[in-house]
Order: C-alpha cells, then sequence, then structure tokens
C-alpha cells in the first residue's frame, strides 16, 4: 500500500484524499488551523453563523459528479435550495434582479436596451458550447504539455473556447450597453482578474449562473467542507488538525519527511501540497529545490484580496435579497486602481451576502439578519484598522442610501477580516483571496505545474494550479492530482 501525506486540508485536497484513499493509498491530512475546507470556513458569534470565505454555488453538476464517483449523491451529506432570484445588481440608476427564469431577465434586458434579449440568447448559446467542451473536453487535462491539445479529436473543439480574446472584447461583440456589460463581466473579478485580461473562454461562467443557476446548501456552504471531509473520512482517510507542517525533509530530490510544529514525521511515497503554491515553493523548500523562485511569483497577476466586514443584525434588512451587487460606482476604475495602480479603490464597488434570507438557521432568530459585505482590494494592499474603519462606513453608507433604510444602529456582532488575516490564517500569497488570476498567460498550459519540476514525488492542487479559483475549480483540480499520482506508479 503506498502513503500520501496532503499538507494543507482545502476542498482541494479534500477532493484528492477521496479519489486516493479508494484506490488503495494510506492517505493523511495534515492541515495548520482547527478546521479542514480551506477558506471554505466560518466562525460562530452569539448565535449568528458566518461563512468566511466562498458564498457562490455555481456548477452544481461538479459536486453531483463528485459524488457519483463513491456512489454517493449531495442529498446524502447536505439540502441544496435553488436561489430565486440568484441575484440583485444595483446600478447607479437601475435595480434588476437576475431571476432563475431566464424569461424574466431576457424582460430586464429589454428594459435596457431593445433587442439585448435576443442577443443575450445568441451569448448565451456560444457560452453553453465553451462550458460543454470544457466540462466533456478539457476539465482534467493536466496541462503539463501543450501537446494534450494536439490532437484532431481535440483541436476541433480547441478553437471555438476563444482563447486568444479578451472576455471585453467578446462581449462587446454582442452588446453595447454599458449596464449590460457590467452584468456579464462581474464573474471575472471571481476569477481574479479583469474582464480585461481574462480569456474570452470564461463566458462558460455566465452560462453557469444564469442557465444552471445560483444554489445554497442549507445550514451554509461550511456544509460542502463538512460533506467533503466526512467522505474522507469514511473512505479511512486520517486528518489532523492544528499541526502546521514547517520542515521537508529532501534527499535525492524526493522529499522523505514532512515534519509538523509539533514534531510529528509523517514518512510517505508521496506528498500532495494543499497549501498555497508560493508559501511551498519559498518557505518550504531550500532555493536549490525551487522550480519556481521569488522573482517568478512577484510578476504573476495574483488574484484580488479582499476587505470583508460580517455583521449581525438586530432586525431585518429591506432591499436585498441573498446575493447583492453594488456596482453603483464606476467599474473600470475600481478595476484600474486595484490591477494596475495597485492602491486601494477610492470608490469601490462592493458584494453583499445575506444568507439569512434564505436560512433562519444561521440566526440567533427570524428576525434577525446575517451579512457579510466584500470589497475587492488588490493583493499585497495596505491593512490597518483606520483604513478598515475608513471603507466600512463608506460602504455602510452607500448601502444605507442606496436600500433606503438604517443599518449602523442594527449592528450588534461586527468582524473585519483584511490582508492580514489571509496571510496569518492561510498562507496566501500578498493576502489574495482567490489564487492565481485566470489570465491568458496564466490559464492551461501556462499555470504552476501539479507535478513538481525538481522534486519527485511532490504534487500541487488548488487555486495556484489548474483550472483556477472557486469551488468547482478546486474539486476538479483535487482530482486532477490524484489522477496524476495514480500516474505517476505505474
Amino acid at each position: 500500500m503506498k502513503n500520501v501525506t496532503i499538507i494543507g486540508g482545502g476542498l482541494s485536497s479534500l477532493t484528492a484524499s477521496c479519489y486516493l484513499a479508494e484506490k488503495n493509498f494510506k492517505v493523511t491530512i495534515v492541515e495548520k488551523n482547527d478546521h479542514l475546507g480551506g477558506r471554505l470556513s466560518f466562525f460562530e458569534k452569539d448565535g449568528f453563523v458566518f461563512d468566511m470565505g466562498p458564498s457562490w454555488y455555481w456548477m452544481p453538476e461538479v459536486f453531483e459528479d463528485f459524488f457519483k464517483d463513491f456512489d454517493k449523491d449531495v442529498s446524502d451529506y447536505y439540502n441544496l435550495k435553488r436561489l430565486d432570484p440568484s441575484y440583485r445588481f444595483y446600478l447607479d440608476d437601475l435595480m434588476v434582479d437576475f431571476s432563475a427564469d431566464l424569461n424574466d431577465i431576457f424582460k430586464e434586458f429589454e428594459k435596457i436596451e431593445p433587442g439585448s434579449s435576443l442577443k443575450l440568447s445568441a451569448f448565451l448559446d456560444d457560452a453553453k458550447i465553451k462550458y460543454d467542451i470544457s466540462l466533456q473536453k478539457f476539465i482534467l487535462f493536466p496541462n503539463k504539455s501543450i501537446k494534450e491539445y494536439l490532437s484532431i479529436d481535440v483541436l476541433k473543439y480547441f478553437f471555438k473556447l476563444d482563447l486568444f480574446k479578451s472576455l471585453r472584447s467578446h462581449i462587446n461583440n454582442y452588446f453595447s450597453n454599458k449596464k449590460i456589460k457590467n452584468f456579464l463581466e462581474f464573474p471575472a473579478m471571481f476569477l481574479g482578474g479583469s474582464p480585461k485580461n481574462t480569456p474570452a473562454l470564461y463566458s462558460l461562467m455566465n452560462y453557469g449562473d444564469i442557465k444552471k443557476g445560483t444554489w445554497y446548501p442549507e445550514g451554509g456552504m461550511y456544509k460542502i467542507a463538512e460533506a467533503f471531509s466526512s467522505l474522507s473520512k469514511e473512505l479511512g482517510v486520517e486528518h489532523i488538525l492544528g499541526d502546521p507542517i514547517v520542515k521537508l525533509d529532501i534527499k535525492n530530490k524526493s522529499i522523505k519527511s514532512a515534519i509538523s510544529k509539533s514534531g510529528k514525521i509523517f514518512n510517505s511515497d508521496y506528498f500532495l501540497a494543499g497549501l498555497e503554491y508560493p508559501f511551498v515553493q519559498t518557505k518550504l523548500l531550500d532555493e536549490k529545490y525551487r522550480s519556481y523562485n521569488s522573482n517568478y511569483w512577484s510578476k504573476k497577476h495574483v488574484a484580488p484580496s479582499a476587505l470583508i466586514f460580517y455583521l449581525g443584525l438586530s432586525s431585518k434588512v429591506k432591499n436585498i435579497e441573498h446575493h447583492n451587487l453594488f456596482f453603483d460606482k464606476d467599474f473600470d476604475k475600481h478595476l484600474i486602481e486595484i490591477f494596475d495602480n495597485k492602491v486601494l479603490p477610492s470608490e469601490p464597488l462592493f458584494y453583499i451576502c445575506c444568507p439569512s434570507k434564505t436560512d433562519s438557521s444561521i440566526v440567533p432568530n427570524d428576525d434577525m439578519e446575517n451579512i457579510f459585505i466584500l470589497i475587492p482590494i488588490g493583493p499585497g494592499s495596505e491593512d490597518s484598522q483606520s483604513i478598515r474603519d475608513k471603507y466600512f462606513d463608506q460602504v455602510i453608507n452607500r448601502m444605507e442610501i442606496i436600500t433606503k433604510q438604517k443599518i449602523k444602529n442594527k449592528i450588534i456582532v461586527k468582524k473585519s477580516f483584511c490582508v492580514n488575516d489571509f496571510v496569518n490564517r492561510y498562507n496566501a500569497y500578498k493576502g489574495n483571496a482567490y489564487g492565481l488570476a485566470n489570465t491568458l498567460l496564466q490559464s492551461a498550459v501556462f499555470k504552476p505545474k501539479i507535478k513538481d519540476k525538481i522534486i519527485r514525488n511532490l504534487f500541487y492542487t488548488g487555486h495556484f494550479t489548474v483550472p483556477g479559483p472557486g469551488l468547482p475549480p478546486a474539486i476538479i483540480s483535487g482530482k486532477i492530482a490524484s489522477n496524476e499520482i495514480l500516474k505517476d506508479i505505474k
């Protein structure tokens, strides 16, 4: 029986642990924090239960396919509810709800730009092609080499993916109205980039959003982490929490053992790094063993960080839904400031999640509200209490004006989370929130490799590898990494 030690217990690590355990590996996950799931975490205070990380549940079939691989169903672990509306969009002079009914979305588009419903239909038809091809043909490619794409079967689909065109230029081919463009460009920011440098391939996210729907696991997003953890344990994986790996013992270009902070020694045939790739390369490996040096990482387009406020409110808030996007200020200005100028945004866009609109189990009683506010900011941004206070006042004041109500006087629980917290809790490079941005030259074969270039028995998984940021990509990344380890022993 082969042994594998997985360092870091995020969703991709949990996924890989299940596939490897099923193939009779003896698997141990060693996690720095006191919970599994990585950024898919939570905290509880005074009866409020706050999801700390991912809040969007898209591409439900990726989750379903994972559980089917083990003769399980999603419903064996948690109950899903489709949100309707999927989310609410606030622009400077407009509020639009994205209904679960596509016909309602067509009507909203027609109000803004006559004829745009037909354009949206054509745009989604094209996005469906990208979505289906990606999930059926390319999604499990390890992207070790461009040769993976050089078969007749693959090439006939490859050029339909629009990898060499930006998402913005692709959307511009269909629409002229800036408000509609904002609706369709916003997922790029949650892929870690700007619509100007994110490949048009990722219009597939619009299809996943609008046609496949936005979902919510009852009890909170952390139920996903609990589900994957439970299956992992059912398959015999050992979970060790609160004990970070601090040293790798390497001989003859192979890791012989990993040593934890408490002094435990983990001897294995294989090691899978589910913690951040740059952290492994720059902190756990000596310079002679690094495939990618500090200079390499400094030149990469890292996904935004985030300033997040978790609020427990004493009473209900009107005029917001479960998911809310406040794009009442200039989108391009925000992007330029955080990505190009590398400064804190002067008039930030922000996102508000209010899961208590859907789920009463996460608040002390039904009259209360559970909210988190997220402001995308540049990776490596300055972080201080005065900066947090300044932005809190700014976004709360705008929220009060836009939703026409007082909110500050309802706050009974408040916590913030920002760059320094991402670094301390997750060893996040530059305090990023989503990993490596999915730009053209950082997608597919251009991403850091899943198999280490120097160390023979070291592999990687997570949002710095293929496919990239997000929960479905994390699941896929874990499956790819497990496949690569299985190939290595043959």
